[in-house]
């Protein structure tokens, strides 16, 4: 199925996109990401950090998609100390 995925932070700078279109093989938030990053390897190490959302709300990885869903994908927060 095609999903439209936006991105943020410096996902944007290693795509060189605000948006873009994945076709993914699943029906979990898991699939878009596992689609993502098999696409840019740079970000495998932030792959179980990163943050999701579905049609503008936050979500969890395991969150059910459907065609026409919009994935916000953002690098994981991280705090200073």
């Amino acid at each position: 199925m095609k999903i439209k995925v936006r991105l943020f932070g410096r996902y944007r700078d290693i795509t060189g996109k605000k948006e873009l279109e994945l076709v993914v093989n699943g029906d979990t938030i898991w699939h878009v990401v596992d689609a993502f990053v098999k696409q840019h390897p740079a970000i495998e190490k932030d792959k179980k950090f990163i943050m999701v959302s579905k049609n503008n709300t936050y979500t969890t990885f395991d969150e059910k998609i459907a065609e026409g869903d919009t994935v916000t994908i953002s690098p994981p927060v991280v705090s200073g100390g």
